[in-house]
């Protein structure tokens, strides 16, 4: 109780910062209202704005269209070159394509010298030269440091400059990596970003660095104001109806994750169909989290049908983005469900691109599956698998993800123990893939791994009579996942056992809100609906 009267006072703070809205969205356009006083040709203005806020809400493609129509119409404007170098750097997830970017700068100037003497301010120039060194000399994060500090300073030098201070934010995010401690980067961000929002209620970026800063269970509450505005600031863009579901999804407010994924999802769509582009430009990103949402809505019946688009289009474009979709979304399916289709247990890849590659995820549901069925032969087989991927990959370099394969090799390891009565060997394992967990980051989105390892110590511990020390996994999963199903049912169940009947109804009672949609085949349904009536009953 103590979490959450914190809670509401952070949100008040924030409430107060934030002024009331209208109802309409801004009057700049449906990408947000953008002010950035700048040297171009006034017909290349609309184009030029359209891409700066295309780029807020990182539609990367659309702004790169937006800054070449404004290259066409005035060849020296500096900053639409300035703006399409921008749209090939994907800061959040450490991804640029420096090439293309340099192509880019290349075409305004041969060299770096050439490029800044055709910049007609002062101002401009410190934008290009920004630029530069984001695609200058380095690795990645050498030169997002150096990148960010160059943005610093002309934030410094031009506090007034709303779009300086947008992008300087960006430039804080962009220095994290997976794996640094502490939030002192995402609180920096958050206050400028928090300021912006506050005088500049209509602008893309303020709202979507808001949500990027505080990402987290801990301090998603600070961004809920931020999250109820972004889709109304930019409809057009995908990803501003998606981003709200960041913070939806870290409060465990599962309506609105599969409300705003769906919006998101159809908006890009509609982009795909104007433009006539390949199937695989669809926001697949928000089907997946709406499909996660579902799953914890126990609207399976709808998570089913989109298995079957997202395996259809995987088939149709060949795109491995899409197979990988199919497959983490394949894996949380049979892991919610219970179920699988028989498939072979994947072989695994280390895969450098992504925290964890969906191969890990396969492996841990069908291995999780095979030991409730009592295939425990086939448990261990995917929990070998597991432990060699987490040995390529720190022979690979990749510590991080590494930790993540061990934790999931680990939970494999405690099912399977399970199953054959080694209790304590078991509860071994778990409580070994829990400490590993802690050490990585909560995950911002999804749970990850797909069965978050407290969950299942709780589940064990359960299973063992020892329902105290249960409730403890049980509320450290629900604090990093917030009102996951199965850690809900958890906490219920072994409250009752223990006599706690506060918050076993508690969390009956949120359960049946989320569940209200359910389908009537959800083996837990009744369970929840009529408890007070009928006593919980063991296992799922």
């Amino acid at each position: 109780m103590k979490a959450m009267t914190r809670s509401r006072w952070l949100l008040l703070a924030v409430l107060l910062l934030v002024p009331a809205f209208a109802g309409a969205a801004g009057t700049g356009s449906d990408l947000g209202d953008i002010d950035f006083p700048n040297s171009g040709a006034a017909a290349a203005q609309q184009p030029f704005l359209r891409g700066v806020a295309a780029l807020h809400s990182f539609w990367f493609d659309e702004a790169a269209e937006a800054f070449r129509n404004a290259q066409e119409i005035d060849p020296n404007f500096a900053l639409a070159y300035w703006g399409e170098a921008m749209s090939y750097n994907h800061p959040l997830w450490a991804q640029q394509d420096i090439a293309a970017a340099r192509q880019v700068l290349e075409r305004f100037g041969k060299t770096r010298k050439e490029r800044l003497d055709k910049t007609p301010t002062e101002r401009e120039r410190m934008y290009m030269e920004a630029v530069e060194t984001l695609y200058g000399d380095g690795d990645k994060l050498t030169r997002d440091i150096a990148y960010e500090k160059a943005m610093g300073k002309l934030q410094a030098r031009y506090p007034d400059d709303v779009e300086a201070s947008a992008f300087h934010a960006l430039s804080i995010l962009g220095t994290v990596r997976p794996g640094d401690k502490g939030f002192a980067r995402q609180m920096k961000a958050g206050a400028i970003a928090l300021e912006l929002f506050h005088e500049h209620p209509n602008h893309p970026g303020a709202a979507h660095y808001v949500i990027h800063s505080f990402d987290d269970p801990e301090h998603a509450i600070l961004a809920l104001p931020a999250a109820e505005r972004y889709a109304q600031i930019a409809p057009e863009a995908s990803h501003a109806l998606h981003m709200p579901s960041h913070i939806f999804m870290q409060l465990g407010m599962w309506d609105r994750v599969a409300q705003s994924n769906l919006a998101a999802f159809n908006a890009s769509e509609k982009w795909v169909a104007r433009k006539n582009l390949s199937i695989a430009k669809k926001d697949y990103h928000a089907y997946e989290w709406r499909a996660y949402a579902n799953l914890q809505r126990g609207v399976w019946g709808e998570v089913k049908d989109a298995l079957k688009v997202v395996a259809d289009a995987a088939n149709e474009t060949k795109s491995s983005e899409l197979q990988w979709y199919d497959t983490i979304m394949t894996a949380r399916y049979f892991l919610a469900t219970g179920t699988d289709d028989g498939r072979a247990l994947p072989e695994g890849a280390t895969n450098a691109s992504r925290r964890n590659d969906a191969s890990g995820a396969m492996l841990l549901a069908l291995g999780l599956n095979a030991a409730k069925a009592g295939n425990v032969d086939r448990t261990d087989d995917a929990a070998k698998r597991l432990v060699k991927m987490a040995a390529d990959s720190k022979a690979g370099g990749n510590d991080y993800q590494a930790r993540w394969y061990e934790t999931m090799a680990d939970e494999l390891q405690g099912a399977s123990a399970m199953s054959r009565g080694r209790t304590d060997e078991a509860l071994q394992h778990l409580a070994q893939a829990v400490s590993l967990e802690e050490q990585q980051d909560p995950p911002s989105g999804p749970a990850d791994p797909i069965k978050p390892s407290h969950e299942l110590y709780g589940e064990l511990l359960a299973k063992a009579g020892k329902d105290t020390e249960a409730i403890a996994q049980f509320h450290r999963s629900l604090e990093r996942t917030p009102n996951r199903t199965d850690s809900l049912l958890g906490l219920a169940r072994s409250s009752v056992k223990v006599g706690d009947m506060e918050t076993a109804s508690q969390s009956y009672q949120t359960l049946a809100r989320y569940l209200k949609d359910a389908d009537p085949n959800v083996p837990y349904l009744a369970e929840v609906r009529d408890f007070g009536t009928s006593s919980p009953t063991d296992g799922h």
